[in-house]
């Protein structure tokens, strides 16, 4: 069965085809449904809705829209693919078609409507479960182009004019017979003659309250031991190693932040070390400095430096030793031990005094030369 107008003249359009049923004032208006007939030794025929092809103007329009109603929700507008009962369902294909040799691909919007009084709708995106598989993956790319930076991803939350701002979160699966899945956070390799591109993980500025924390760090474990953190500076083969760095923050009006590296507490046994040393020097260097000093000041007392070890109840304090390592050629490095230096007033004492033994005696103060 065919329906269709007749050719346009030479100066007017063809025919258009209204298929519609008729309103109603008490009840429901009537349906139109469009189908195909089933089949018993073939497949289903197909149904194709395609806007013929001009010469000028933009191409024609297809529109679809569900009801509006006045009272209640709107009408919804469900796009289903085949069943396959034996096998896999048929796949859903929204793409827009390939530009043309001066222009641009169509763009797709995926978007629910505003609201005025309400929440506008969610906008969800995902892979059914499966019961003898795996869920099926989600991926978002963008094209290769041979022009230009490449095309941008943005993830952004919702803005809120009276409270705070909609969550970002990004969650691996769970395994709750095995592991959990990684998230893996990269940017890509560099090419012949660039860089690779730089990881950004900042909290927002703030005008009248505290700027939000950063947070790293790795879960609790009931029967196993908290995963490690890492941070390290990849190698490379010109120029001076990568620096890693360590600041806490700036206040105009008050005290500096503080910075504490802390090793984890052992309930039941000892505590972790704390390691802080240079690298091995290579062939023809020396391994690098280690530093620990405080900063200057214009107006008050430059900061101290305490190194001491903890207090014990039930044993004896920790050692401190300060040595220099052996070496092979020249004199053997020394150690330097210097109070500070006052251009107003005496300079600074310099003491050295054994530990106090409150039930027996002090200990020894020993300074002698090596064999």
């Amino acid at each position: 069965i065919r329906v269709a107008s007749a050719n346009g003249g030479a100066a007017g359009g063809s025919g258009r085809l209204v298929f519609s049923s008729g309103s109603a004032k008490t009840g429901n208006s009537g349906s139109i449904m469009i189908g195909s007939g089933a089949t018993t030794a073939g497949r289903g025929g197909a149904i194709v809705v395609a806007v013929g092809s001009g010469t000028s103007g933009a191409g024609g329009a297809i529109q679809m829209q569900s009801g509006r109603s006045t009272a209640m929700t709107g009408g919804a507008l469900v796009v289903s693919s085949g069943e396959g009962t034996a096998s896999s369902s048929g796949s859903i294909l929204i793409v827009s078609s390939n530009a043309g040799a001066g222009g641009a691909s169509g763009a797709l919007v995926f978007s629910s409507g505003t609201s005025k009084t309400g929440n506008s709708g969610a906008l969800s995106i995902g892979s059914g479960v499966a019961t003898a598989g795996r869920g099926g993956s989600v991926s978002i790319t963008v094209g290769s182009g041979t022009s230009g930076a490449g095309g941008l991803i943005s993830i952004g939350a919702g803005r809120c004019t009276v409270t705070s701002g909609g969550l970002v979160s990004i969650s691996s699966g769970e395994g709750t017979a095995s592991s959990s899945g990684s998230i893996l956070i990269s940017s890509a390799n560099a090419g012949a003659s660039g860089g690779s591109g730089k990881l950004v993980f900042s909290s927002g500025t703030s005008v009248t309250g505290n700027s939000g924390a950063v947070l790293i760090g790795s879960g609790a474990a009931t029967a196993g031991q908290g995963g490690a953190v890492r941070v390290s500076v990849g190698s490379g083969t010109s120029a001076a190693g990568g620096a890693l760095s360590l600041s806490s923050g700036r206040s105009t009006a008050t005290t500096g932040g503080i910075l504490t590296a802390t090793s984890g507490e052992g309930t039941a046994s000892s505590s972790g070390h704390i390691v802080i040393s240079s690298a091995n020097g290579g062939s023809a260097g020396s391994s690098g400095r280690l530093v620990f000093s405080s900063g200057t000041a214009v107006t008050g007392n430059s900061g101290s430096v305490v190194l001491g070890s903890g207090a014990s109840t039930a044993g004896s304090g920790g050692s401190i030793l300060i040595a220099v390592g052996s070496g092979t050629s020249g004199a053997g490095g020394f150690v330097a031990i210097q109070s500070g230096r006052s251009t107003v007033v005496t300079g600074g004492a310099l003491s050295v005094e054994s530990g106090e033994g409150t039930a027996s005696s002090s200990g020894s103060i020993r300074v002698a030369s090596a064999n």
